[in-house]
């Protein structure tokens, strides 16, 4: 017993050492970092990203040379133009006139030693960056859907470039100097002589249409199409992909949720929807701003499947809409979605809906080639048409009608004549232009 009081105290004081040790330890332990890895997040491309140039380029150039117009619509003089302008220096740019009329437009595009390439949305100045080498580091918060070259000074190796906005009925100026000229006569106006003639077709207190004075050979494709996984969408949209959930809705229809966002798929029209109710917003973004980041949200997932050009913008929506074209002519259908839609909301995406297919290849047995009416035939049919003004339209297009098999899963590309009214489309059926058919279909 007389053992009992000293063994408490040196087990108390190996207690305290004990403690005083674990603490020391605890104080100074410094982990060894190097073995802890990083996890990433794969990144999820569904296709190949794409550059601004590819999204953003012109349909139809028309040339003013001897009192006559060249055009063409051909998707490599499209690429060769847009690849010429790269690298052209604008030195300035300056507003001249924000409220044309319709005659002056029509004075500038018909003055003779100018090219005018048209765009089917209206582009911010800013969207050029990557192409043009702007000397003003702060581009208006403007936009301009036809830009007509003037190249009668050419010699000087200087450039006169005039843009035009039909929305705002705005009129911008910029001198450009060309780093090689050569490279521009011999890629861009050379090549122009050889083209098919163009006929302005004037309209009262409007803007001309300029369409094509000859007979047009397309072809008709057919392709095999590979439908685009939903998971690879569920992956991309959702923030976090394993809670979402799976319903079957019908025959035709899936539904995707996590209990703040929905993705809806249409297996009939092949198009999916999402929304992201939370980031709804009302307030306006800005045109330059609105393009680029509907592009980025877009591109960052390779969600350009196919050949998609900005269409339009609707800024009270804060829309962008991007159109799906097939050997440089726009596809519209009534049987599936060709449009990729971005409604952008609270500092993230709001609404997005495309299409989820891609063209696989095409059949080579199935080409056709199909011979329609001039433009100006066309023009001429619906001066005398019924349901459709010609001075209520915007533009004549020639494009491809889209239908599908779905049993064989093939899209047929039937080259047709569309009339473009109030961003909307109309097919030019016999019916809609009234007697025999002549070609159109």
């Amino acid at each position: 017993m007389k053992y009992i009081e000293p063994v408490k105290s040196v087990v108390l004081f190996l207690l305290v050492m004990l403690s005083v040790v674990l603490t020391f330890l605890i104080w100074t332990y410094t982990p060894d970092y190097k073995y802890i890895e990083k996890t990433e997040l794969e990144e999820i491309l569904i296709k190949p990203q794409k550059d601004m140039e590819d999204v953003i380029r012109p349909y139809k150039a028309i040339f003013r040379s001897d009192e006559e117009f060249k055009g063409t619509v051909s998707n490599a003089a499209m690429k060769d133009i847009m690849k010429v302008f790269k690298g052209w220096n604008v030195l300035d740019l300056v507003p001249v006139n924000n409220n044309l009329s319709a005659n002056y437009v029509n004075q500038i595009i018909g003055t003779n030693n100018r090219m005018t390439i048209f765009f089917t949305g209206e582009i911010p100045f800013s969207a050029f960056n990557t192409i043009f080498q702007f000397t003003d580091k702060e581009l208006p918060e403007t936009t301009f859907n036809r830009m007509i070259i003037d190249w009668s000074n050419y010699n000087s190796k200087d450039l006169m470039i005039y843009y035009i906005s039909g929305n705002n009925q705005s009129l911008f100026r910029s001198h450009v100097s060309v780093p090689n000229m050569n490279q521009f006569i011999q890629e861009v106006i050379e090549p122009a002589k050889k083209y098919g003639t163009f006929k302005e077709i004037e309209r009262e207190s409007q803007t001309s249409l300029y369409v094509d004075n000859n007979k047009t050979e397309s072809v008709k494709f057919t392709y095999y199409i590979e439908e685009i996984s939903p998971e690879l969408f569920k992956n991309v949209l959702f923030t976090d992909p394993n809670i979402v959930r799976r319903n079957i809705e019908s025959a035709s229809s899936e539904k995707y949720t996590d209990g703040m966002s929905l993705m809806t798929l249409d297996t009939n029209l092949k198009s999916l929807n999402y929304v992201y109710p939370a980031a709804e917003s009302g307030i306006r973004i800005e045109p330059s701003k609105l393009l680029k980041d509907s592009f980025e949200f877009i591109n960052e997932h390779g969600g350009f499947t196919a050949d998609f050009r900005y269409a339009s913008t609707s800024t009270n929506k804060n829309q962008m809409d991007y159109q799906l074209y097939l050997q440089g002519l726009p596809v519209y259908s009534n049987h599936v979605i060709t449009r990729m839609t971005t409604i952008w909301g609270d500092s993230r995406i709001f609404h997005y809906k495309r299409p989820y297919f891609s063209l696989d290849m095409d059949i080579e047995a199935e080409k056709e080639i199909k011979e329609l009416p001039s433009g100006v035939n066309i023009a001429e049919r619906l001066k005398n048409a019924n349901n459709i003004a010609l001075a209520d339209i915007d533009e004549i297009v020639l494009g491809y009608y889209l239908t599908q098999n779905q049993e064989l899963n093939i899209f047929t590309f039937e080259p047709c004549w569309f009339v473009i009214r109030n961003g909307s489309w109309i097919k030019l059926t016999p019916e809609v232009l009234g007697g025999v058919k002549n070609g159109l279909e």
